[in-house]
């Protein structure tokens, strides 16, 4: 009966650690690039070695949590807020 305990609580104690641990959303865009402006279509992510209109410096909750050098945002289609500083290659 204790290792049928034992070898349930094991799964169930990775499977916790797991879940608590840091990770980071594989969604996230900052230090992408976009094709696009402030005023324009701006929601297609870009290699930066491609030509593009700016580089994502940020993903916040809200424009007033943009940082120190962003030049424009927008809100993407998973509600985040990109914050975008113009940087032109082309």
């Amino acid at each position: 009966m204790r290792w049928a305990v034992m070898i349930a609580a094991v799964p169930l104690a990775v499977l916790a650690v797991s879940a608590t641990t840091g990770c980071t959303d594989p969604r996230t865009a900052v230090g992408e690039c976009i094709v696009g402006g402030a005023t324009g279509n701006h929601d297609k992510v870009v290699a930066c070695s491609k030509q593009h209109d700016g580089k994502i410096i940020a993903s916040v909750a809200h424009g007033s949590d943009c940082p120190q050098g962003t030049d424009w945002s927008y809100t993407a289609k998973d509600l985040k807020v990109q914050c975008v500083h113009n940087e032109k290659n082309y």
